[in-house]
């Protein structure tokens, strides 16, 4: 198999791109009983199955004879094709082109052990009877028809992969974008739900100081009230003891007083000129 020349590499790497397409699609179809396209390009081509047979070829040449170690040494190199594959594309395009995170015994979504036990059991079939046929029909074309049958399919998968890896790019600008306006908007949300609470907050807080406030002037209004009755009572009071001695000391004038306030009936006090105006009313209402 070292043989082969370039050309030939090639030509097996695209017939197994396609084998691969072919697997993957109807695999996929079967599942969600519609057909899908499966693979990153348009064209029926999967290049993960050319390079992960072209691979598995290169390294089985030695150990071709040994069935048990074609299927560990396929096993293993397939499945390291395909991490590596996988963790290309997604630091590239930014997402899963496959994902095997449903699956038991997968390490980190990429590669799981049933697709590597998959890889093992197609290594053997491709050696033992898939790739003789294809083989013999390969090296039975002239050097002309397949150096044109890959020029014209290498042409029109670099188209391909340009295209798709564009569209793929953009994709990933998209969902970048996409992704930010989500979290800026969530961030929006919180802020909103934050000045809500803050305002509920300051407006609880108010509440309640008015409601304290209004408490201390009712207290305070309270104590006013309290303390002017209490004043009140005690300027009444005394303002009936006054009255009472007032009219007390008016009604029980001496003699000689009497005779003195009505021997000057036009007595006069510069002074207390009012009160004096009151006893000889009140003697005067006495004498009558």
């Amino acid at each position: 198999m070292y043989t082969y020349s370039l050309v030939q590499w090639m030509m097996f790497f695209f017939v197994y791109c396609f084998f691969g397409w072919c697997i993957e699609s109807a695999i996929v179809s079967i599942q969600k009983r519609r057909f899908v396209n499966r693979g990153f390009l348009r064209i029926p081509m999967l290049p993960l199955y050319g390079f992960g047979a072209v691979l598995i070829l290169f390294l089985t040449i030695p150990v071709k004879d040994k069935i048990q170690l074609v299927y560990i040494v396929g096993m293993i190199g397939a499945t390291i094709l395909e991490y590596l594959t996988g963790w290309a594309m997604e630091g590239l395009f930014k997402m899963k082109y496959w994902d095997y995170s449903n699956q038991r015994f997968q390490l980190h979504g990429r590669i799981c052990l049933s697709s590597s036990l998959f890889w093992g059991v197609l290594s053997v079939a491709l050696t033992e009877y898939i790739h003789p046929p294809i083989e013999h029909w390969i090296l039975g074309l002239s050097h002309t028809a397949i150096t044109v049958t890959v020029s014209i399919t290498a042409c029109v998968m670099l188209i391909d992969t340009v295209v798709s890896a564009r569209a793929a790019l953009d994709l990933a600008k998209v969902l970048e974008h996409l992704a930010a306006a989500k979290d800026e908007i969530e961030h929006i949300h919180t802020q909103i739900e934050d000045l809500k609470n803050a305002a509920q907050q300051q407006l609880g807080d108010l509440k309640e100081n008015a409601q304290q406030q209004l408490e201390d002037i009712k207290e305070a209004k309270d104590t006013v009230q309290a303390q002017l009755k209490e004043h009140t009572e005690q300027l009444k009071e005394r303002l009936s003891e006054l009255t009472e001695q007032r009219e007390s000391e008016m009604s029980h004038l001496g003699f000689l007083k009497q005779q003195l306030l009505k021997g000057h009936p036009s007595a006069y006090s510069q002074k207390f000129n009012t009160t004096l105006r009151e006893l000889k009313e009140q003697l005067y209402k006495k004498k009558g």
